[in-house]
């Protein structure tokens, strides 16, 4: 049972661990500024809040999450407020505060996380549920069942450093049952995390697994090896627990049969209680203790647990207490001391009594929590639905003529708006056809051997008839004109002749210079894509595919030949 407390002064490490990456000291420092700046701010609150919790400082963490909840019930963005408000407060008071008052803030943010699926939110909701059901409840079955569920949303989420930090957990709790199986999850942790080069799931998986290779006497080997990792990783990083490593070399020793060995590391480890939690205090008692009595050194080992109780009493953290109960009877039985003795069983049993007792009352209470979280819920979408369907019923009455006479309005604003563009449209295909209709003339005329004459033109109309054929093709087909840098040299080269001839048979066929006709096959591209209402491609994207070369240009061609800008165009079609 005491190991119990030593993995979860592990779990509440690692339940921070896993966000580390977003409210380390670096990341955290801008949301405390923002925070001095504005005390409202709902990301800094969540951020900080968050930072407080990885750090063990619950009070702060506590008042952030407080505030949260007061933005929230005051209509601030209530899902996200009330969401983080709620598990920060829960997280907060795990072991500080009442157990029901956290849980029922834990399953507050937990029924707002699944209503508006925040996989991340429900992974460290889904953790603290599982160190509140350890801490508080002493249930492994519940709690284990919590972190599969994390373990699941952080595989759907691609998060294998979660993976890791929710196997180590798993492991740990397995080991509280005496259960080998859970070695396997505690080597898969650190398989994970030596993979992603996390060294806070390392550290707590080898943590974990050095434990099970310890109560296996057939695992010497690997338990000196991951201790060794333990103290090599400690010296590295920022890990706590130094208190922790020497009690396990004390009973690795113990376990080789090093008697003096490990009364010298449990000496060093009474040395560090100031970097140990009560759980681990506890536990280095306990088995400093049971090492004395196998030595007959009933008088020292009664001492050191007296000590011990004395110290758990002065914390007022009664949990504690339970371990040194049993190790006490245990001494003064053997001491021959039977009244003590028993006095201490009766004490032990009482707790175990009072533990089931709490147990079953703590789960009739989280019934009751639920139940009125539930019926809350309900409460507040039917009358959010009575409102809806009130406001509903009013609008119809209230608003149905005006909305009549608003429809009618509109059409017929519409319809003339449309009968406008209409014309507009209409005026300039006519235009465009005539234009068309006089280039057609022309090419028939050349055809004809009307025009100009070849000695006034100096061209061949048979060759120029050819030359803009091929030239017409050459823009159509492989749509040269798309290219913003083209010149008329380039394309004279394309149909084998020189940049004067073909400037000549443009200007003598269209009366237009090479580069208004280029850019009138440019901007008809352009009305084309515009057109595209569908694609709505951005206008500067047109204009770089149609092969204008900066948008000030194809502004000026297009108003030149639309008579108005391509964005007016647009709006134009759009309201059509």
């Amino acid at each position: 049972m005491l190991r119990r407390f030593l993995i979860l002064l592990v779990m509440l490490v690692m339940v921070w661990a896993a966000g580390a990456r977003e409210t380390d000291a670096d990341t955290v420092k801008p949301y405390q500024e923002a925070l001095a700046r504005d005390p409202d701010d709902k990301d800094a609150l969540r951020a900080v809040g968050v930072y407080y919790l990885q750090h063990g400082e619950f009070g702060e963490a506590e008042k952030c999450g407080q505030h949260l909840l007061r933005m929230g019930e005051g209509g601030y963005e209530p899902d996200f407020c009330l969401l983080w408000g709620h598990f920060i407060v829960g997280a907060a008071t795990i072991d500080t505060g009442d157990g029901m008052e956290c849980y029922a803030h834990l399953e507050q943010a937990r029924t707002i996380a699944e209503r508006v699926q925040d996989h991340k939110a429900l992974m460290s909701i889904y953790n603290s549920f599982g160190i509140y059901s350890l801490f508080v409840n002493s249930d492994t079955y519940t709690a284990i069942s919590y972190y599969f569920q994390v373990l699941e949303e952080a595989r759907l989420l691609g998060d294998r450093r979660m993976c890791a930090v929710m196997l180590s957990n798993i492991s740990g709790v397995y080991f509280q049952r005496k259960d080998t199986t859970g070695l396997r999850y505690a080597e898969d942790a650190m398989r994970i995390a030596r993979e992603c080069g996390e060294e806070v799931p390392l550290f707590y998986g080898t943590m974990n697994a050095l434990q099970y290779y310890l109560m296996l006497d057939s695992l010497p080997g690997r338990a000196e090896a991951a201790l060794s990792d333990l103290e090599r990783m400690y010296a590295g990083g920022d890990f706590s627990g130094l208190a922790d490593l020497y009690m396990y070399r004390a009973q690795l020793c113990e376990k080789k049969g090093d008697v003096a060995g490990a009364y010298r590391n449990y000496a060093f480890a009474m040395e560090h209680f100031d970097t140990a939690g009560v759980s681990s205090i506890t536990a280095i008692y306990v088995f400093y203790a049971h090492l004395l009595r196998s030595e007959h050194r009933l008088a020292t080992a009664i001492g050191v647990l007296e000590q011990g109780l004395a110290y758990v009493d002065s914390c007022g953290i009664s949990v504690h207490q339970e371990k040194l109960f049993k190790e006490l009877s245990h001494c003064y039985a053997e001491a021959g001391q039977r009244d003590k003795a028993l006095a201490y069983a009766f004490r032990y049993q009482d707790c175990l009594e009072r533990r089931f007792d709490d147990v079953r009352e703590r789960a009739l209470q989280e019934m009751r929590v639920k139940h009125d979280i539930y019926s809350r819920e309900q409460q507040i979408d039917r009358q959010q639905m009575e409102i809806l369907d009130n406001h509903f019923k009013m609008a119809l009455l209230g608003g149905g003529i005006v909305v009549l006479f608003v429809a009618l309005g509109m059409a017929y604003y519409q319809y003339r708006k449309k009968d406008r563009l209409y014309g507009i449209i209409v005026a300039r295909n006519r235009e465009s056809m005539q234009r068309e209709q006089a280039l057609q003339k022309q090419v028939e005329a050349l055809r004809a051997g009307e025009g100009v004459s070849q000695a006034a033109a100096g061209l061949s109309s048979d060759k120029q008839q050819d030359l803009m054929t091929r030239f017409t093709a050459l823009m159509d087909e492989r749509r040269l004109f798309t290219d913003p840098s083209l010149t008329v040299a380039a394309v004279a080269d394309e149909l084998g002749t020189n940049r004067t001839y073909l400037s000549r048979a443009i200007n003598e066929s269209t009366g237009k210079t090479f580069t208004q006709v280029v850019n009138s096959y440019r901007v008809r591209q352009a009305v084309a894509e515009i057109s595209d209402l569908e694609a709505d491609k951005p206008l500067k994207q047109i204009a770089m595919e149609s092969g204008f070369s900066s948008l000030s240009t194809f502004y000026t061609a297009f108003q030149s030949a639309v008579g108005m800008t391509p964005a007016r165009y647009r709006a134009k079609l759009k309201e059509m």
